[in-house]
């Protein structure tokens, strides 16, 4: 009887705590994405204001803004495994040097893979352009299962947005944001709608789930803890 009360107490404190992190991680988690969804709603809306300002800022995404100035057309980074209705592709992001003299990564869209043999050749208008999008960075670090080593010479093909390595890539620094253009813009490919993946209830509905099995499995070692006390009892008044 010591022996099973011992070891089901044991799972319990190993199984508890687990489910209590994870009740807790989906509530941060829920305003992390209600905020997202907040600025997003507030921010997608405004008139563009200019690079210097939006670098002002203390939390640029989502913020719309202009630049002016040239792509470098030599040089542009293809991030992989990007899906687009159904088909596979690549994001295609290119340096910007704008009329200030600074360097920014502009997203221009959605572009179909074909060959993986063969990277994509792209299409870029070398003249001076005026561009119109909204500051966007990846939050938190992407999954991946093996180091994303970059070869030599341009294009490259990359798979994840790494704002160090694509400032030291183009041996010039930039934000740590780079503008996603709108649709219709020059230089445009597929501009993919921006969609916030998960709603910030579904978090919330996660996190009751976690502490509702925690509760449960309080419930049941309280239930099974008082049956054996019992059967141990009754074993003793026979």
């Amino acid at each position: 009887m010591f022996v099973f009360r011992l070891k089901l107490t044991l799972l319990v404190i190993a199984i508890l705590p687990v489910l209590v992190i994870l009740g807790f991680w989906q509530l941060s988690r829920y305003e992390q994405k209600l905020t997202l969804e907040q600025a997003y709603e507030s921010r997608h809306g405004l008139e563009p204001s200019s690079l210097s300002r939006v670098q002002r800022h203390e939390d640029p995404l989502y913020l719309p803004f202009t630049v002016s100035g040239r792509f470098d057309p030599d040089r542009y980074f293809l991030l992989d495994n990007q899906v687009f209705q159904g088909e596979a592709g690549y994001e295609l992001f290119m340096p910007f040097l704008t009329d200030g003299g600074e360097w920014l990564l502009i997203d221009r869209g959605w572009i179909v893979g074909g060959d993986r043999e063969r990277l994509p050749g792209v299409t870029t208008d070398p003249g001076h352009l005026v561009l119109t999008g909204f500051a966007y960075k990846p939050l938190g670090k992407p999954f991946m299962l093996a180091e994303d080593i970059w070869e030599e010479g341009w294009p490259k093909r990359i798979q994840a947005f790494d704002p160090l390595k694509i400032s030291e890539a183009i041996e010039s620094e930039t934000p740590d944001f780079y503008m996603i253009l709108r649709a219709g813009q020059p230089g445009a490919e597929q501009i993919r709608p921006m969609v916030i993946k998960l709603k910030s209830e579904r978090h919330l509905g996660y996190a009751f789930q976690w502490f509702a099995m925690a509760l449960v499995l309080i419930l049941l070692y309280g239930f099974q803890i008082i049956r054996t006390g019992k059967n141990h009892k009754n074993q003793h008044d026979v």
